[in-house]
């Protein structure tokens, strides 16, 4: 009887203790870090791809810290809002200094030195530097964009 009783306790404690929820058992991870740019003219603060100015084809991104290699982007283009998506940075990436240009025009250079975190279980991506050089911009605080405005 003793036996049965033990185990019974035995297994129950084995029960119990599986339904205990660790803190670090949810996902809670940021994820890489992605950079929105959206060029507009100066001068009427049209969209310089939706007003036909600048042609998606001739979008270059160039490392300048890697002998001015070509670095992938993705170019999205929805609701007469033409979108530049630079990254991921953060996770592996952490220190960039990119040129953009469309055709012969440069138009910024980005400096961004990111890295991954971790905190309470949960990992993200804080940026601890970021520069835009040569050109005016601001961040839209609804979208999050980098406004990019560009003197043709």
């Amino acid at each position: 009887m003793k036996l049965k009783i033990f185990v019974l306790l035995v297994i129950s404690s084995f029960a119990l203790n599986s339904c205990n929820v660790d803190k670090c058992d949810i996902l809670c991870n940021s994820g890489p870090l992605g950079l929105d740019f959206e060029l507009l003219d100066q001068a009427t603060g049209e969209n310089l791809f939706t007003n036909g100015t600048f042609d998606p084809a001739d979008i270059e991104v160039l490392d300048l810290n890697d002998s001015n290699n070509s670095i992938s982007f993705t170019f999205i283009s929805e609701n007469d809002r033409n979108i530049i998506k630079l990254g991921p940075f953060g996770w592996g990436t952490n220190i960039v200094n990119y040129k953009l240009k469309v055709g012969e025009i440069e138009i910024f250079n980005l400096i961004l030195d990111a890295e991954e975190n971790k905190e309470n279980c949960c990992s993200f991506v804080q940026i601890n530097n970021l520069e835009i050089e040569n050109a005016d911009f601001e961040q839209n605080q609804e979208t999050g964009i980098y406004e990019v405005l560009v003197t043709l």
